[in-house]
C-alpha cells in the first residue's frame, strides 16, 4: 500500500539501514528520527517507524519531539539524520562542490586583494577606492540575509531564490566585461564606477543566495559527509587558484598583452567562470523539508535575538567565537608586510608566501574534513582557534630563533625568508577551518524551521569580528608589529577558551572523547 515514492520512513532508534518488514517499500535512516508526522508510528520488529509524507505536500510545524529520541528538536535529528542519503545526496555533492570551486577559482583571476588594486591603481591614485571595494563586498553579502530569512522561513522551496539570485546578481559583471571590450578604459571615472557596481552586485547576489545555498547543503548532505563536502570545495578551489595564479602572473608580466587588454581578458575570464557557476546553480536539486507554519517578519526575527542568545548558549558561544576568531583568520597580508618591511625579505620572494598560504589551506582542508566527519565540527572550530594563536607567535618567534641560530651556524640568517614561509602555512590553514566548522556546527544546532534565521543572525551579529582586519591595520599605524601580533594571539586564546565551553553534540565522537554531554 505504501511506496517509496509516496512515503519516507524513519526509524526512531539508532543504526537503521533498511526496514526488514517491507524491503524496497520504505527506507529507514541511519540515526534517530523523531516526528509528529502525517501519520501514526507503526511498529516494525523492535523498532518504531514514523512515516513522513513525501510528494503531494510539505511538512510544516514544530520541533517533532519523540519520546525515544534524546535529541528531539535538534538538527542532528531532523537535518543530518532525517536526510535520505539517496535523495539528491550524490548529485548535490558533485554539483555543489563543482559550482563552489568554479566560483572561487573565477574570483582568483582578478583577486580583490592582490590583483584588483593594481587595476584601480592604473585608473586612479586613490587608495580609498581600494578599501571601498572590500567594504562594498562585505556589506553586499551581509545586508540581504536578514530580509531573506523573513522571506524564506515559510517557503518549502528555496532553490528558485538561489537560481535567480545568482543570475541577476552576476549580470552586471558580464555587462562590465562587455563594456571593457567595447570601450576600453577611455573614461576612467565610468570604468571605476562600473567596477564598483559589478563587484557590489555579485556580493549582493551572494548575500541573497547565502541562506538557500547553505540550507540545501544541510538538507541534502548528511552530517557524516559535510566535512568531505567542504574539504572538496576548498581543495579544488585551491588547486584552481594555483593554476589561475600562474596564468595571472604571466598575463600581467612583461610577456603579457599589456594594459588594458590584460585586465580586459582577466575580467572576461571571471565572467566566464561566474557564468559556469550560475549554470550549475540551476541544476542543483532541493529536498523538501519542514518549514514555518506562517511567515515571520523582519521585526520578529530581530526581536528574537536577545531571548535566543539568552536561551541558546551553544548559539551564543558560536557567535562569540566568530567575533573573536573568524575575522582574525584573514590577517595573512599583514605578515607579508611585516616580512618585507621589518625583516628585510625581498619583495620578489613574497610570492613564496602566497603559494605557502595556498598549500597550507589545501592540505589543511583535507585534515579539517576528516576531523569534521570523524569528531564533529566543534573539533574543527577549536583547531582553527589554535592556529590563530600559533600563527602570530610563529611570526614573532621564528625570526628570533633564526637570529639565535645565526650566532651558532654561519649563514643561518640567510634562511629566514624561507623559514618564515611556515607562518603562511599555518595562516593558510585557518580560514577554511572557521568556514567549515562554524557552518557545520550551525547546521547541527538549528533545525529546518530555525535554520534560515540562524544563518542570517550568525553572519549579521559576527560582522564586527569580520571587520577586525581594519582594526589590525589601524593598530599597526602606531604600535610595533610584535605587540599587535601578541594581541592577535591573545584574541585567538580567548576564542580557544570560548570554544572549549561550547558543547559537542550527544552521541558524537567529540562528545564521547571529551566527556561532554548536552547542549
Amino acid at each position: 500500500m505504501l511506496t517509496s515514492d509516496a512515503w519516507l520512513w524513519g526509524r526512531a532508534l539508532h543504526g537503521a539501514s533498511f526496514c526488514p518488514a517491507a524491503p524496497g517499500a520504505c527506507r529507514a535512516l541511519a540515526g534517530p528520527v523523531a516526528g509528529r508526522a502525517l501519520g501514526e508510528g507503526v511498529p516494525c520488529g523492535a523498532q518504531e517507524l514514523v512515516p513522513v509524507r513525501r510528494g503531494g505536500g510539505w511538512l510544516r510545524g514544530g520541533q517533532w519531539p519523540h519520546a525515544h529520541d534524546p535529541m528531539a528538536g535538534t538538527a542532528v535529528q531532523d537535518s543530518a539524520r532525517l536526510s535520505d542519503w539517496n535523495e539528491h545526496t550524490r548529485w548535490n555533492f558533485a554539483t555543489m562542490t563543482t559550482e563552489a570551486a568554479v566560483f572561487q577559482t573565477g574570483l582568483v583571476w582578478v583577486d580583490p586583494v592582490a590583483v584588483l588594486p593594481l587595476f584601480i591603481g592604473r585608473l586612479s591614485p586613490s587608495t580609498l577606492l581600494v578599501g571601498l571595494v572590500t567594504v562594498l563586498q562585505r556589506l553586499g553579502w551581509i545586508l540581504p540575509q536578514l530580509p531573506m530569512a523573513a522571506v524564506l522561513g515559510h517557503r518549502p522551496r528555496r532553490a528558485p531564490f538561489l537560481r535567480w539570485g545568482v543570475f541577476y546578481g552576476r549580470l552586471p559583471f558580464l555587462a562590465f566585461a562587455a563594456y571593457l571590450w567595447l570601450y576600453g578604459v577611455s573614461s576612467p571615472g565610468v570604468v571605476l564606477l562600473l567596477t564598483m557596481v559589478a563587484y557590489f552586485s555579485v556580493a549582493l547576489g551572494n548575500g541573497v543566495v547565502a541562506i538557500p545555498w547553505q540550507d540545501i547543503i544541510a538538507k541534502s548532505i548528511p552530517s557524516g559527509l559535510r566535512g568531505r563536502f567542504f574539504a572538496s570545495i576548498q581543495f579544488s578551489a585551491a588547486m584552481g587558484g594555483v593554476g589561475a595564479g600562474f596564468a595571472v602572473r604571466w598575463m600581467l608580466g612583461p610577456a603579457g598583452p599589456g594594459f588594458p587588454l590584460d585586465f580586459t581578458m582577466l575580467f572576461t575570464l571571471v565572467a566566464v567562470f561566474l557564468s559556469l557557476s550560475t549554470l550549475l546553480c540551476f541544476v542543483i536539486r532541493e529536498p523538501i523539508r519542514p518549514v514555518l507554519e506562517r511567515p515571520q517578519s523582519l521585526r520578529e526575527i530581530v526581536g528574537e535575538v536577545r531571548p535566543l542568545l539568552r536561551e541558546r548558549p551553544a548559539f551564543r558561544g558560536l557567535i562569540l567565537v566568530a567575533l573573536f576568531g573568524s575575522g582574525l583568520s584573514f590577517t595573512t597580508p599583514f605578515y607579508i608586510v611585516y616580512a618585507t618591511r621589518q625583516l628585510g625579505v625581498p619583495e620578489q620572494l613574497s610570492g613564496i608566501y602566497i603559494w605557502a598560504a595556498v598549500l597550507g589551506g589545501a592540505t589543511a582542508s583535507l585534515i579539517w574534513g576528516h576531523y569534521n566527519d570523524r569528531y564533529g565540527p566543534l573539533t574543527v572550530i577549536r583547531g582553527g582557534c589554535t592556529f590563530i594563536v600559533i600563527t602570530p607567535l610563529l611570526a614573532v618567534g621564528l625570526p628570533a630563533l633564526v637570529q639565535a641560530m645565526g650566532l651558532l651556524v654561519a649563514g643561518a640568517r640567510g634562511a629566514l625568508p624561507y623559514v618564515f614561509a611556515v607562518v603562511f602555512l599555518a595562516g593558510g590553514a585557518t580560514p577554511g577551518a572557521f568556514w567549515m566548522g562554524t557552518t557545520n556546527y550551525l547546521f547541527e544546532l538549528a533545525n529546518h524551521q530555525e535554520r534560515p534565521r540562524y544563518i542570517a543572525l550568525l553572519n549579521f551579529l559576527s560582522l564586527p569580528g569580520a571587520l577586525s582586519p581594519l582594526l589590525i591595520g589601524w593598530l599597526l599605524g602606531f604600535l610595533p608589529y610584535v605587540l599587535v601580533f601578541v594581541f592577535i594571539a591573545a584574541c585567538g586564546a580567548a576564542a580557544t577558551i570560548l570554544s572549549r565551553r561550547m558543547p559537542a553534540w550527544p552521541g558524537s565522537k567529540a562528545a564521547t572523547s571529551l566527556g561532554e554531554r548536552g547542549r
